[in-house]
């Protein structure tokens, strides 16, 4: 079969508007081909082509090359997933999409319209994506180890400050610990000292005591 015969078959007086729109969704390239070259046949009027509000009744609708593309690029099963058989209670939503994927978004709706899934006045604008929070709680632990309130909230700047005031109580307290150690180290030093001290002293005075019995017994 030629390639006229097949675009008689889908356009012009006498075509299968069915078949015409089956082909545009399943191989939009090979239905604009026949489209052009049923207008090279005169079997469409090349203003009707290029006039989209003067359309043959007969004939289904027909798309610009951009329209053409969103329709080759977002498939009929995946437009009927979120407008037609939405999963109820699935994560994968339309509403999700819009403020995930607002870029993908807009060619599902587009697909949607094309398709007549949805009226173009009706179909709704992305959302705008909500502003994050930047503050967040941090963990019971920090704020003890920081000296905060329970709940205590901050952004990333304040999480670096805390984290900071942090390691410096750590440092403050690990100076501490050494101080105190050396401190008791040396008190002990000093005990034993004076201890030796003492004992010397006390076997000072039992030599002495003992020197000045043997003197007077000499005597």
């Amino acid at each position: 079969m030629s390639d006229s015969d097949t675009a008689a078959r889908y356009f012009g007086r006498g075509s299968n508007s069915k078949a015409a729109n089956d082909l545009m969704k399943s191989n939009p390239t090979e239905y604009a081909r026949l489209k052009e070259v049923a207008l090279a046949d005169g079997r469409l009027a090349r203003s009707e082509h290029l006039d989209p509000n003067i359309r043959d009744p007969w004939n289904p609708r027909q798309f610009s090359a951009e329209e053409l593309q969103i329709l080759g690029q977002i498939p009929e099963s995946e437009t009927n997933r979120y407008y037609r058989n939405p999963s109820a209670g699935g994560d994968d939503t339309l509403s999700r999409v819009a403020a995930e994927r607002p870029d993908y978004y807009k060619l599902l709706r587009a697909s949607a319209v094309l398709r007549g899934f949805v009226p173009a006045s009706q179909a709704p604008a992305a959302p705008e994506p909500k502003p994050v929070n930047p503050f967040f709680t941090l963990s019971d632990e920090l704020c003890v180890k920081a000296g905060l309130p329970r709940g205590y909230q901050c952004d990333q700047l304040g999480l670096e400050r805390v984290v900071q005031v942090i390691a410096d109580i750590a440092d403050k307290k690990r100076e501490a610990e050494t101080l105190a150690a050396k401190t008791a180290e040396k008190l002990e030093r000093d005990r034993k000292a004076d201890e030796s001290a003492a004992e010397f002293g006390r076997l000072l005075e039992i030599n002495r005591q003992h020197a000045a019995k043997q003197g007077a017994q000499t005597l």
